[in-house]
């Protein structure tokens, strides 16, 4: 039984964000089929980057207060099991990408897992590397555009940059802040630092902040758009990509304002998380809609944040393993 919590634990299900992604991606490019097979890849691919994750960082995890109960860190599944587990989850994603969707669907996984990769196994010895786990998601979107098609519209395109402008935040901005002390303390170059922070004067640069302000505004910038280049009278989409950005922006005061405070921290940084993904599926919300069901764009929208919220709170007490 602890064995199968492990995994669970392992896993971080509630992490649910890129495996939507072939979802988003397929849907953002007219394709209304095959969405269970999109979603097992998804699923696979997302776990896939979790438990690599964690097998880089065993001893980085191992010396840290905060991460050190994760599981291969403290040694509830060795690296062997781990690696027999990524293996599972490579096969089955590439068997059904091979027997179901398109030879460009095949590349895109593959730089999927090369730039997602990059990320686990250099994330702490440079600056910047969020940027490779954004092209990482925007992959895996356009793994789901092209599964069954060979060309992608302008707007399906202007979605798919999105996921580099979400990581570049989420990683580079609330995930390295929170760490940024004990990241210091073991020589971590993460995107903080280049910005100027160091031990003796742990102290939000202003610079950092104009940067962070700047990709969510881009992110907005971008999210209308596309909006716009669907050339349809999409009035809900505006009204929730509206409320979604003001919203946005305040989560980001509260991260900056809690900075020190990693509970509270990493309460606002997975509110804005929810928001950056309520924001990227409101885009699609009126076009689902019409072209498909209202009922789906409804489930776009409202399902990933109550599965995350949910699986928290019943399987991990409420608190994320971060």
């Amino acid at each position: 039984m602890e064995k199968w919590k492990a995994y669970i634990q392992l896993m971080r299900i509630y992490g649910i964000f890129i495996a939507m992604m072939p979802l988003l991606g397929a849907i953002s490019n007219g394709i209304f089929h095959g969405f269970v097979f999109l979603i097992i890849v998804g699923i696979c691919s997302n776990i896939f980057g979790f438990v690599q994750n964690d097998y880089f960082d065993i001893e980085i995890d191992r010396k840290s207060g905060h991460v050190s109960n994760r599981p291969l860190a403290s040694g509830l599944i060795s690296k062997n099991e781990a690696i027999i587990f990524m293996a599972i989850l490579l096969i089955i994603a590439f068997a059904i990408t091979i027997f179901l969707f398109s030879a460009y669907a095949l590349l895109f996984l593959v730089l999927y897992f090369f730039f997602y990769t990059v990320y686990n196994r250099y994330s702490k010895k440079f600056a910047f590397m969020e940027y490779s786990l954004g092209l990482a998601g925007t992959m895996i979107f356009l793994y789901g555009a092209f599964s069954f098609k060979e060309e992608i519209s302008i707007y399906c395109f202007l979605i798919s940059l999105l996921p580099i402008l979400k990581y570049a935040f989420n990683v580079g901005i609330s995930a390295n802040l929170k760490d940024i002390e004990y990241d210091l303390k073991q020589g971590v170059r993460t995107t903080p630092s280049l910005f100027g922070m160091n031990l003796g004067k742990l102290l939000i640069p202003k610079s950092f902040v104009l940067y962070s302000y700047s990709l969510k505004i881009i992110y907005v910038i971008v999210a209308f758009f596309a909006l716009y280049t669907m050339q349809m009278d999409a009035y809900f989409s505006l009204l929730l990509i509206i409320t979604s950005s003001l919203f946005l922006f305040y989560t980001i005061k509260k991260i900056f304002d809690n900075f020190g405070n990693r509970r509270e921290m990493l309460f606002y940084a997975e509110i804005h998380e929810i928001l950056a993904y309520v924001l990227m599926a409101s885009i699609l919300y009126d076009y689902v809609a019409v072209n498909y069901n209202p009922f789906l764009s409804f489930s776009l929208i409202i399902l990933p944040p109550l599965w995350i919220l949910l699986s928290l709170k019943i399987l991990f007490g409420g608190k994320p393993l971060e």
